[in-house]
């Protein structure tokens, strides 16, 4: 995924200590895996829109990022939700490849599975990139 905004999520998430301190090197793409211990962060791609252009196509993305905090309590899933809000919710950086113009929160729901004994706390932001 070289040069990919999930590339730069990922160093985002990766760069914020608030968030390693929780979940260490547990931030996985689209699915965690089966022996991943909690908690941990699954992000995905959503949906992907790009605005139209008259003249040229300026490369503007526009990309909806669901944030999955997975942990072993409500609690502990929720200050983990926080934390992510807080390292993306209005992030910007000009000096990323690709360039991120802007991270705004969406919205946000939980959930329980039952038989994994597992809570969880979607979060969905809007990131605007330039390709």
């Amino acid at each position: 995924m070289a040069n990919q905004i999930e590339d730069v999520i990922y160093s985002r998430l990766q760069a914020t200590s608030a968030v390693t301190d929780l979940v260490s090197t547990r931030v996985y793409p689209v699915r965690r895996p089966a022996d991943a211990s909690l908690p941990l962060i699954v992000f995905e791609r959503i949906s992907e829109f790009c605005p139209p252009a008259m003249a040229q196509d300026p490369g503007s993305v526009i990309s909806r990022f669901r944030f999955s905090c997975q942990a072993n309590s409500p609690e502990s899933a929720r200050t983990l939700a926080s934390t992510v809000k807080a390292s993306i919710g209005y992030y910007m950086d000009s000096t990323t490849t690709p360039v991120v113009d802007g991270c705004l929160p969406e919205n946000s729901f939980e959930e329980y599975d039952l038989g994994a004994d597992l809570y969880a706390v979607e979060k969905d932001f809007s990131i605007a990139y330039r390709e």
